[in-house]
């Protein structure tokens, strides 16, 4: 777990720097030193002490900098980004096929456009061709 500043810590949990103080000097809580000489709390002992932090999405932990900072930028919820990666899939599985139905109507309606262009034969135009074939042959 990432190892925090009595800051952080302090950000994190909502509570007084002096508050971390008085834990550390009533032996509740271990500390480390960090590379820069800076008190550090892990993570996974101030949740022993004080329970899981509240979720502050405005807020979160900064681990690029070896997790002793809290992170100014606001958090990414990680289901708005699992939402956009399957709209994304599914927008491109999808066009392919839009385009081939798109493809498929045009197609049925030059065939329907070609179908029209002689008049439909009927039973009433063999019986009126069949009357007027009789007539001419009488005359």
């Amino acid at each position: 777990m990432p190892k925090l500043t009595f800051s952080a810590i302090a950000k994190l949990y909502g509570m007084h720097r002096t508050t971390l103080y008085a834990a550390v000097k009533a032996k509740r809580v271990s500390i480390d030193h960090n590379l820069k000489g800076q008190k550090v709390i892990d993570l996974a002992e101030a949740i022993r002490v004080w329970g899981e932090p509240e979720h502050h999405p405005e807020r979160p932990i900064d681990t690029s900098t070896g997790g002793s900072t809290l992170n100014s930028t606001p958090a990414v919820d990680l289901a708005e980004i699992i939402a956009q990666a399957v709209a994304k899939a599914v927008a491109e599985a999808v066009e392919p096929l839009r385009l081939e139905i798109q493809q498929l109507r045009q197609e049925n309606a030059e065939v329907r456009l070609l179908g029209h262009d002689k008049a439909p034969e009927t039973k009433a135009d063999d019986y009126y061709s069949d009357i007027f074939e009789s007539m001419k042959a009488k005359h």
